[in-house]
């Protein structure tokens, strides 16, 4: 399991790395899993997890797209 970090407990999902979103998400489910919290607070956290997953989705896709570019460039260059 991953190493939980503290300080990204503190920040906005946006601020966060994509690391430190997979930690959060890993507490939350921790949390969920463990039976540690109630009905509501589960909700919540849940819906937290859904929030966080986009932001890490979104990271994602950026980096994909980022990769694509990189080897259309890539190929573009070996044919001149």
């Amino acid at each position: 399991m991953a190493k939980k970090t503290t300080k990204s407990k503190k920040m906005a999902p946006e601020e966060l790395r994509y690391e430190e979103l997979i930690d959060q998400l890993e507490t939350i489910v921790d949390r969920i899993e463990s039976g540690e919290i109630g009905l509501e607070e589960s909700i919540k956290g849940y819906e937290e997890g859904i929030g966080l997953v986009k932001r890490a989705r979104g990271i994602l896709d950026r980096a994909e797209q980022r990769i694509i570019e990189l080897n259309a460039d890539s190929l573009d260059g070996e044919s001149e």
